[in-house]
């Protein structure tokens, strides 16, 4: 069963400070290594799209890109407690952090993408190949920030608490998984993608079999 002094509040989010701290750091030590493509995604419609950034403001694709990795490295261990959360104190005070710092990362990576990559341009947002769900990821920003003020305010006494949390999770999971192992661009993020999947279903696999194990 997890320590919950090993997951204690203030590491957790000294943890996530660091790795958002770094994510940018990491991005202008390498914006000119030619990891990400300066291009969107190709399309049937546009195989061989034109670059959408400049080598100059490359940094800003980067930091992007890599605050969605670093979201994704938090809400793993809440993938991988979401099964066993009411189980135990331990389990639950586990998963609710991990959540948190989550939601907390990705609404960095989505207000970073959204305001200085594309400027606030919806039409861009909407018509990019860069994004491949634009309103569902921003119903999803939202359904998770009302999950993690939940999460601090409110039991799961009442079943449509469990039930909404239950999609809310399956969507993260599909997004990430989708963002990363999917169309991930470099072998990095793929195998973080291959590493969020595994610690879902280990979870999965702890709750099925009634074990309590540390993540």
């Amino acid at each position: 069963m997890p320590n919950t002094e090993t997951f204690s509040a203030k590491k957790v989010w000294t943890l996530c400070a660091v790795l958002i701290g770094t994510a940018f750091v990491a991005a202008s030590l390498t914006d000119e290594s030619g990891i990400l493509s300066l291009s969107p995604p190709p399309t049937p419609s546009n195989p061989n799209p034109e670059p959408d950034v400049t080598s100059e403001n490359a940094v800003v694709l980067y930091q992007a890109a890599y605050t969605a990795w670093v979201a994704l490295v938090l809400t793993l261990p809440a993938m991988a407690m979401v099964w066993t959360r009411r189980r135990s104190i331990a389990d639950w005070h586990v998963w609710r952090l991990f959540w948190t710092v989550g939601f907390v990362a990705f609404l960095i990576h989505m207000v970073w993408s959204m305001g200085v990559f594309f400027g606030g341009d919806i039409g861009w947002m909407t018509t990019s190949s860069r994004v491949s769900a634009f309103w569902p990821g921003i119903i999803f920003l939202i359904w998770w920030a009302v999950d993690v003020a939940l999460a601090w305010t409110r039991s799961e006494d009442q079943i449509w608490i469990t039930i909404q949390r239950r999609i809310v999770h399956i969507a993260a999971f599909i997004l990430f998984v989708g963002g990363s192992v999917v169309k991930g661009e470099t072998l990095l993020i793929k195998m973080l993608g291959i590493a969020f999947v595994m610690a879902t279903i280990s979870g999965g696999i702890r709750w099925a079999t009634g074990r309590k194990t540390q993540i």
